[in-house]
C-alpha cells in the first residue's frame, strides 16, 4: 500500500472489570455530558476517519456495549485479562493485512481530544517512527508510566511506576497509554513481548524499548498533549465527576466563543450533543439535555430544563422544565411550567 493511500486501524481497548464504579453497569457505559465514556473515545476515533475500529471487549459487557452501539464497530473478546498488548493482540485478526497502522485509545478516557490523537499519528509519520505515543507533564504524574529519554531527548523506553527507582519517580513526563504502530511491525513483534513477572501481564509499553533496541534512537517519538487531563483515565464515580467538571467546562467555553452568553458556568449543564444559537443568554441553573436545540437571541433561565426539545429564536424559558416540545420563536415560557411534546 502506498504511503499515499495509508490505513488506520484504531483499537479502543476496553475490558477492564471497572469494580470501584459499583455499578451494574459496564464502567465505559457510565455517562458524563450526555455521552457514555466508551462514547467520547468512539468519537475521536470516528472523527480520524478510520479504515476499521475495533472495540476490545470483556465477555461479561460485550451485549450491552453491542446493544448501545450497534454494528458500526467490530467487536472482540479478551477472554482473559492480562494486560494491555493481550487486549491489542485479539484485534490483530481483524486488522493485520487491512490497515497500515494502528492506533490504541482506551474506553475510560473520555478527555483526550481528536486533535492531539491526529497530532500523536502525524508525529510518527513524519519521523518514520515504528512507535508513536501520547505523553503529559505532571508534576509527578502520580499513577502513570514515566517516558525515559536519552542523553539527546530521544525516547528510550517506559518504565511503570511500580517497578520504577526514585529518581524514575522523579520524571515530570508520564505515559497515557495512548500509543500509534506501524502496523506490520505490531503485529510481528507483539508476540514477543514478554509477560511481566510481577503482575504476570503482557505490557503493550513494552514495545517502545523493544522498538528502539531494534532501530535505534528515534524509532519511538512522544507528542506531549498540551492538557495532562487529556490522560485522565476514569476508575470509580469521584473521577467520574471529575471529568464531568472538565468537559462541560469545554462545552461551555466553545458556546461562549460562538457567541453564546453563560452568566455562571458553574451552575450550568449542558451535554455534548446540544446546540445553542449566537445572543442567547444562559441564566444560572440552566440545564440543557440530550438533543436539545436553542435558537439564536434565547433568554434561557433562571433553573430551567430542557431535555429533547426545541426552542425556537427569541424564546424566554424561565423556571421551567421542558421535555420533547417545539417550542415557537419569540414565545414566552413560566415561571413554573412543564411542557412536554
Amino acid at each position: 500500500m502506498s504511503e499515499g493511500n495509508r490505513q488506520l486501524g484504531v483499537i479502543v481497548v476496553a475490558a477492564g472489570a471497572g469494580t470501584r464504579m459499583r455499578s451494574a453497569l459496564p464502567k465505559v457505559l457510565h455517562p458524563i455530558c450526555g455521552r457514555s465514556l466508551l462514547g467520547h473515545v468512539l468519537a475521536v476515533a470516528d472523527a480520524l476517519a478510520p479504515a476499521h475500529t475495533v472495540v476490545v471487549l470483556a465477555p461479561d459487557t460485550l451485549a450491552q456495549v453491542r446493544a448501545s452501539f450497534g454494528e458500526r464497530y467490530t467487536y472482540v473478546v479478551q477472554a482473559e485479562r492480562l494486560g494491555t498488548g493481550h487486549a491489542v493482540l485479539q484485534a490483530a485478526p481483524a486488522l493485520r493485512n487491512t490497515v497500515d497502522e494502528v492506533l490504541v485509545l482506551y474506553g475510560d478516557t473520555p478527555l483526550v481530544r481528536t486533535t492531539t490523537a491526529r497530532e500523536v499519528l502525524d508525529l510518527r509519520r513524519e519521523r518514520a517512527a515504528l512507535v508513536g505515543l501520547m505523553s503529559f507533564h505532571a508534576h509527578p504524574p502520580s499513577g502513570y508510566g514515566r517516558v525515559l529519554r536519552d542523553a539527546a531527548g530521544q525516547v528510550s523506553g517506559l518504565i511503570e511506576e511500580r517497578d520504577a527507582t526514585p529518581e524514575q519517580r522523579a520524571i515530570s513526563e508520564g505515559n497515557s497509554g495512548i500509543m500509534s504502530f506501524a502496523a506490520s511491525w505490531l503485529w510481528q513483534t507483539l508476540p514477543r513481548v514478554p509477560r511481566n513477572p510481577t503482575k504476570g501481564e503482557y505490557y503493550l509499553t513494552d514495545l517502545v524499548a523493544l522498538a528502539v533496541g531494534e532501530r535505534g534512537p528515534g524509532a519511538a517519538v512522544a507528542l506531549a498533549a498540551g492538557d495532562e487531563r487529556e490522560a485522565w483515565g476514569i476508575n470509580d464515580r469521584i473521577q467520574l465527576a471529575e471529568a464531568e467538571a472538565v468537559l462541560r467546562q469545554r462545552l461551555l467555553a466553545a458556546l461562549m466563543r460562538d457567541g453564546v452568553t453563560v452568566t455562571d458556568p458553574a451552575t450550568t449543564y449542558v451535554d455534548v450533543g446540544v446546540t445553542v444559537g449566537a445572543d442567547t443568554l444562559l441564566l444560572p441553573g440552566t440545564l440543557l439535555r440530550g438533543t436539545t436545540q436553542v435558537g439564536a437571541g434565547c433568554e434561557i433561565g433562571p433553573y430551567t430544563t430542557i431535555v429533547d426539545a426545541t426552542i425556537g429564536d427569541g424564546a424566554r424559558v424561565r423556571h421551567a422544565l421542558i421535555e420533547r416540545a417545539v417550542i415557537p420563536s419569540e414565545a414566552v415560557i413560566g415561571p413554573f411550567a412543564h411542557i412536554v411534546g
